[in-house]
């Protein structure tokens, strides 16, 4: 992340490719910023698309194969797509940074009351197979 930050500040730089999608330099070294705040650049280092489903919002990730993770997706979710993206992105980055390994029958949350199943299936938006998170 820091070499592809010295990358954006040359003279030129149109775009830097990662995670299967191209970000501007602007937005790219924004992300980057969370290294001032000794945070996890999770946004340089997993992409989250979000597109409209057939009924409801969708989410997939991008770049958690990097780490020794399954890619995980949401489908038909509810909620907006700003929760959706914040949900997601919480959940990444939790898996990453703590080496969590969410597995094919198991539940997830962020309290003692949530528990959102966890299913392994051929991904919708993502190739070969990814986990599929219920969210409401």
């Amino acid at each position: 992340v820091k070499t592809n930050v010295s990358i954006c500040k040359q003279e030129g730089v149109i775009g830097i490719f990662a995670n299967e999608t191209v970000y501007q330099p602007e937005l790219y070294m924004d992300f980057a910023k969370i290294f001032e705040e000794d945070g996890f650049p999770i946004f340089n280092l997993v992409w989250f698309g979000l597109y409209k489903g057939n009924k409801g919002m969708c989410t997939y990730t991008c770049g958690m194969r990097n780490f020794g993770y399954d890619e995980m997706e949401i489908i038909d979710s509810s909620v907006d797509s700003q929760e959706l993206f914040e949900f997601i992105s919480d959940i990444a980055n939790y898996v990453i940074f703590d080496g969590v390994i969410l597995r094919d029958g198991e539940t997830i949350g962020f309290s003692e009351d949530q528990k959102l199943p966890i299913s392994k299936s051929a991904g919708v938006a993502v190739e070969g197979e990814s986990l599929k998170i219920v969210y409401p």
